[in-house]
């Protein structure tokens, strides 16, 4: 008996295939990465352009940051040929700890411990920049050092300006000061003016592009903007077939019908049941993934899914006397996956699912725990009997959880 299950995980692990299908972690070499080759080429088309810079952006879970890390990859290695900077943004990143990386290769001593209370709360008042002339540190004697009171984007844009160098900025709206947001911009711009060598990608969640730049009035001129859409069908498809391929395992087609399905344009959802199915027959050293399979491995799937998207679904149905609020919510979820719906389409759906004809009144007596004005709830109201989910994951994720296959 595997008490542990040690043998489980010894036959996983032989099998690599966590290293096929990853939901947890983005997309790492291109063996790996699936459909969306057209995007990848624009990319890398904007920024082996002299004077161009990109911005990818889009919702939670498109695949963003898998595209961007391909991307990254193919420019570095097959054109440009020159160093990669890879910056992950949290909220407690500001301007210049962004280009920390590629100023100090630059020469350039950055001192974010001299930063004073005024310049982490939105300014750069008390942090410098010690520039060494001529290759020599600064604690050598015949050093020439500037320093810079005041790093402004002119300044960090005159340090860049003849480096070669791809800076690539992930997670960008983790950045919570708009200053810095468009102090970034501002340097964008400036290296664009100077056709500079060095290269910037910025990568983040949003609905447009200006809330990255905080609606810089100038970059859009040098800042080409790729919009990250959900994946197609037949691009989700690929994702199943080709890992499939790898392991020399084979995905029944109404099981690869179901994961598309479920997975509502999202690869996170696709990687991580394509895993669940491929443990299971692993384990079993099967070779063919059946509904049957597929029906098991998505009890696992909910279990192992993202713990914010796990929590916030448990809070919103848990009740000791009724299904209802995993119904009403099962209903927005099959009429919400495209933005916005409205209420009536909603108590539409809650019939076909209860049998039950539901009216507003009530409706409203479940939307106290689901829905609110702002993003504390899963159902943000945008207006009267107007609605939307606070998570564009979140449809795909109650379906996972509800729906039969």
């Amino acid at each position: 008996m595997d008490l542990f299950g040690l043998e489980r995980e010894r036959k996983i692990s032989a099998s690599g295939v966590r290293n096929i299908f990853t939901p947890h972690q983005p997309v790492q070499t291109e063996d790996l990465f699936f459909g969306r080759q057209e995007v990848v080429g624009k990319i890398i088309e904007h920024l082996n352009t002299p004077g161009q810079h990109a911005l990818l952006f889009g919702d939670r879970g498109v695949g963003k940051s898998s595209l961007a890390n391909i991307t990254t990859s193919l420019l570095i290695n097959q054109i440009l040929q020159v160093p990669l900077y890879t910056k992950r943004c949290s909220s407690s990143d500001d301007f210049i700890s962004i280009f920390k990386e590629p100023l100090e290769n630059a020469g350039v001593e950055v001192d974010l411990k001299s930063r004073t209370t005024s310049h982490i709360e939105g300014g750069n008042a008390g942090l410098s920049l010690k520039v060494v002339k001529a290759g020599v540190h600064s604690d050598h004697e015949n050093s020439r050092v500037y320093e810079y009171k005041t790093p402004t984007p002119s300044v960090v844009a005159e340090l860049l300006k003849n480096q070669k160098g791809l800076l690539y900025i992930d997670e960008a709206d983790q950045i919570k000061s708009s200053q810095d947001k468009i102090n970034i911009s501002e340097a964008i711009k400036l290296l664009s003016d100077y056709a500079s060598p060095f290269k910037i990608l910025v990568v983040g969640i949003a609905e447009t592009g200006e809330e990255i730049t905080a609606a810089h009035p100038s970059v859009s001129r040098c800042l080409k903007e790729t919009k990250l859409e959900k994946m197609t069908d037949p691009e989700l498809e690929s994702i199943i077939q080709e890992g499939a391929k790898k392991l020399g395992i084979t995905f029944e087609f109404p099981v690869v019908n179901a994961i598309v399905r479920l997975s509502s344009g999202y690869p996170h959802f696709t990687h991580l049941l394509a895993l669940k199915c491929s443990e299971e027959v692993i384990v079993n050293e099967k070779s063919v993934v059946t509904l049957r399979t597929l029906n098991t491995a998505i009890k696992d799937a909910v279990n192992d899914a993202e713990g914010t998207l796990r929590r916030k679904y448990e809070q919103a149905v848990r009740s000791a006397s009724t299904d209802m609020f995993k119904h009403v919510l099962l209903a927005a979820a099959r009429v919400g996956s495209q933005k916005e719906f409205s209420a009536v389409l909603w108590r539409e759906q809650i019939k076909e699912i209860t049998g039950k004809t539901i009216s507003q009144q009530e409706l409203n007596n479940y939307l106290n725990r689901l829905v609110a004005t702002d993003e504390s709830c899963v159902i943000k109201r945008l207006g009267k009997g107007v609605y939307k989910f606070n998570d564009p994951r979140m449809p795909s994720f109650i379906k996972i959880a509800n729906e039969d296959v």
